[in-house]
């Protein structure tokens, strides 16, 4: 990735980064050497060398260990199966389908005949100008609040529902474009109480080149801008149920589109924005420094080699990202209520 070396795990699934010093060591991994066979191999006889490369070469072995990548180490604590469940820190998910990429692999083969730059140009000129569109038309054309309770709530979030689907299958789209096919669909309970829809494409690492991944992360935002422009031509060229629909339907979209662009989860600006530095798992890693200070655990060997600076930033990111899943949680409590009303006005209570 980048240029970056990755052990890819072919029984988890996992993608493992590490350094160009640890490539070179793996290449001496090939079961005739021992410990100290390395140890001389790397030094060159050198003893001050052997020393310091027995430290470096024994944290490196103890992180593959522990990471089941070595012949007769255990697989991790929580493995990647291949079952339809799986479950994270932050996110469990269940697979609902692993069919996109037979799926999707006629249209993708249409659309790798067309420039690149320019299909980028084209869908991502149409998302901007339906998105300034549904912003202007929603702070200057929507009904009163009353008038979009009731049958038109029902039906705004069935077809967003549909459009999440959508979204999804665009990041899948783009991915068999690259030659990178998504693993699976699913859905999946952000911090345990969020329930989203999710392509899995973690393959994406295997392809070359920044832009590529940055597109593939903000292909679901492309296209959800496109069908964003659709309902808010709807929602002014329309009358009674079909407007109401179509301007909630507006209002969701917009919604999705800040929770989609938040840089604080695992959404599509964030993963923008990794693609786009370079960054790999600076989320994760995040989380994991604030909680092994915070338990007072010895730190991991990759965030042990980490500046002071940058362990700081990590801090930051971890705390301030805790705080905003704090508000979330609030907002989504205290939105009960609104919802519940809106769902009973539907059914004529």
């Amino acid at each position: 990735m980048d240029d970056i070396p990755l052990i890819f795990d072919p029984v988890t699934g996992n993608y493992h980064r590490i350094t160009r010093a640890g490539e070179v060591v793996l290449t001496f991994l090939d079961g005739t050497r021992t410990r100290e066979d390395l140890v001389v191999l790397l030094s060159r006889a050198d003893e001050a060398r052997a020393e310091a490369l027995t430290g470096q070469i024994d944290t490196f072995l103890a992180a593959l260990d522990k990471s089941g990548l070595l012949e007769g180490s255990a697989l991790p604590e929580r493995p990647q199966e291949s079952g339809r469940v799986r479950t994270s820190m932050l996110m469990p998910r269940i697979v609902l389908t692993r069919s996109l990429p037979r799926l999707l692999e006629p249209l993708a083969a249409v659309l790798r005949r067309m420039p690149p730059k320019l299909l980028v140009l084209i869908t991502a000129f149409c998302a901007l100008v339906g998105y300034s569109f549904g912003f202007h038309t929603l702070f200057t054309a929507m009904p009163p609040a009353e008038d979009l309770a009731g049958p038109a709530f029902l039906i705004a979030t069935g077809v967003m529902l549909l459009y999440v689907l959508l979204h999804e299958s665009a990041h899948a789209l783009v991915a068999q474009i690259l030659g990178t096919p998504v693993r699976g669909l699913g859905v999946a309970l952000l911090f345990y109480f969020v329930p989203v829809a999710y392509v899995d494409r973690t393959d994406a690492y295997r392809f070359r080149g920044r832009g590529g991944r940055v597109v593939l992360a903000m292909a679901g935002v492309i296209s959800d801008g496109v069908f964003c422009g659709l309902s808010a031509v709807l929602a002014l060229n329309s009358s009674g149920l079909l407007r109401d629909t179509a301007a909630l339907l507006l209002g969701m979209q917009l919604l999705m589109l800040i929770v989609n662009l938040n840089p604080l989860m695992p959404s599509d600006g964030y993963t923008a924005i990794e693609a786009a530095s370079g960054l790999t798992n600076a989320r994760a890693r995040a989380f994991s420094l604030l909680r092994h200070t915070i338990r007072r655990q010895e730190l991991p060997a990759h965030l042990a080699q980490l500046g002071t600076a940058a362990r700081r930033g990590h801090m930051a990111y971890g705390v301030f990202s805790v705080i905003y899943v704090c508000l979330l949680a609030y907002a989504m409590f205290h939105a009960v209520p609104v919802t519940v009303d809106l769902s009973l006005s539907a059914v004529g209570r």
